[in-house]
């Protein structure tokens, strides 16, 4: 490992995402004193556990973090742009991960004086700082709730119940099997680093989506675990889960539209990728109450334009994904495209994303329940789908979709856990509160199909519950 002074450029600086959209000429002779380190494969920059005095800006080669031993699976790849040991400067603790060589690497050593001047400095690094430490923060809180679903299923789901709502095993072990669950996580992972290596001007990995995507489509064929969690009422808002939601309920919907195996993969890689465009949106406008702002509704032409720059032999992936939300009465954007100018595969994402949507909360509404929307969609005078979408919407998910809560004629309250193709208003449901709103100790599965003389009063949404 050695440390040299040598003559930096814009070059050098300007896929940082600490310096992101700021002008580099005048931090440029600050960043000069800064002295490189140039690092061979396997050399330990940081180690857990120790202090640290320096944050680092990646400027080629890749490291990689680890939590614990370094034999074992890093938690994350740092590429060129990416910095590290800034929560050392920033809280004068000792270092919570070790970072180490992946390949052979060049890093700019900032010292915490140096970094401090440039947060005082510019508002836009400030802004950087924080844009960073909120993704690590996201992808902390994903990596925890994959291990506490992981550590459920070990456990048999003992005593893991969702609080105010009570289940029974079955539906939360079906849920939260392990492999489903990894499946979900992974698919969230590919979403999350195909819009980071966006960011970066660098194409997703296409190979890994069509796998995980086939993977997807096993998965549903066996079992509604995958859809189940799709439909998770409780789920926040976040574009990588939302996007692998679309993927799920969108296959579902090319199934029940007999798409062949090939055309299925298409539509479930046009879906992972359909929010591709948010690499080049600032992260608080996606958060932000309120209707969605101007800039936010062009990011279906920020996404065509990316996948048009790295893959333009895929046409089919452009035009899909820059018209999801065109509209077959033209009231859709960014075109305002009309009928059949509109690929039905993107109908096929459009119509998932609206249902997806939906069902649950979001920043500037809260959601709504699954009925309620089949109820709009099917109105005489609401034409924004055409009509065999929509009725491959109602075959796929039954007017009481997945984990919809309904009141019963009996004033019993419970979940939808399956449908019914065959009596679309007759699901099974899982009984959760007795007629006086009590929590039952063993909720019990009634197929409504089988019980005449019950039947669904109403929908009811999440927050609605006792």
């Amino acid at each position: 490992m050695t440390n040299q002074k040598t003559a930096l450029n814009k070059k050098d600086l300007k896929n940082s995402l600490l310096l992101r959209g700021i002008d580099i000429e005048p931090v440029l002779d600050l960043l000069e004193d800064c002295p490189v380190r140039e690092l061979k494969k396997g050399t330990v920059l940081i180690h857990a556990g120790k202090p640290n005095h320096f944050l680092y800006l990646v400027l080629s080669g890749r490291l990689r973090i680890h939590i614990e031993n370094l034999d074992l699976e890093p938690i994350a790849i740092l590429e060129p742009g990416d910095i590290a040991g800034e929560l050392s400067i920033i809280d004068g603790q000792v270092t919570s991960a070790s970072a180490v060589a992946h390949e052979d690497c060049r890093l700019l050593e900032l010292d915490e004086k140096t970094m401090w001047t440039l947060v005082e400095e510019s508002h836009a690094v400030a802004r950087n700082l924080l844009f960073i430490l909120s993704r690590r923060l996201r992808q902390g809180n994903a990596m925890i709730g994959a291990s506490l679903l992981e550590k459920v299923s070990e456990l048999e789901l003992e005593e893991f119940q969702p609080q105010g709502i009570p289940e029974s095993k079955g539906l939360l072990e079906e849920q939260s099997d392990s492999e489903t669950v990894s499946l979900y996580n992974a698919a969230t992972t590919y979403v999350f680093e195909s819009i980071t290596r966006a960011q970066r001007k660098k194409p997703p990995d296409m190979e890994q989506g069509k796998e995980l995507v086939t993977r997807m489509i096993d998965s549903i064929g066996d079992s509604p675990a995958l859809l189940l969690l799709a439909t998770d009422r409780t789920q926040e808002f976040a574009v990588s889960p939302h996007s692998v939601n679309v993927t799920i309920l969108a296959l579902r919907l090319a199934q029940t539209l007999d798409y062949d195996l090939p055309n299925q993969i298409k539509v479930g890689l046009a879906a992972l990728l359909h929010e591709i465009g948010v690499a080049l949106l600032p992260e608080r406008l996606l958060y932000q109450p309120g209707q969605v702002s101007p800039q936010v509704r062009q990011r279906p032409v920020y996404s065509a334009e990316l996948l048009n720059k790295f893959c333009p032999q895929d046409d089919w992936l452009i035009e899909t994904v820059g018209q999801v939300y065109e509209r077959t009465n033209g009231s859709g954007f960014p075109l305002g495209l009309e009928g059949e100018k509109i690929r039905e595969e993107a109908q096929i994402l459009g119509i998932a994303d609206v249902f997806e949507a939906c069902i649950h909360d979001r920043p500037y509404r809260k959601a709504l329940t699954g009925y309620q929307l089949l109820e709009e969609l099917t109105r005489g005078d609401t034409k924004v789908f055409s009509d065999h979408i929509i009725k491959a919407l109602v075959r796929s998910f039954s007017l009481y979709p997945y984990n919809e809560y309904v009141l019963l004629n009996t004033d019993e309250l419970g979940q939808v856990v399956d449908i019914n193709p065959e009596k679309l208003s007759r699901p099974t449901v899982r009984i959760l509160y007795d007629k006086k709103g009590r929590a039952l100790d063993e909720p019990r599965e009634t197929d409504l199909a089988q019980h005449p003389s019950l039947f669904i009063s109403k929908a009811v949404t999440y927050h609605e519950l006792p």
